[in-house]
């Protein structure tokens, strides 16, 4: 799934500029934040779709 790779180097750029305090009126927290959950979401729906592929977690699931 190319998509959650895109949509996680997305939420981690966003994060990452953000937490920069680039964007006027938006808190660097916030950015800090979206990096955080951008990564853990990442993770997380790796690990579950590898538990589901094959009931193993030996990174046979390429998300």
């Amino acid at each position: 799934m190319k998509a959650l790779k895109y949509l996680s180097f997305v939420g981690k750029v966003a994060g990452l500029v953000s937490a920069l305090n680039v964007i006027p009126f938006v808190d660097p927290a916030v950015g800090v934040v979206v990096f955080a959950a951008a990564s853990i979401l990442k993770d997380a729906v790796n690990r579950i779709g590898d538990l589901l592929d094959d009931c193993k977690p030996n990174a046979s699931f390429k998300g």
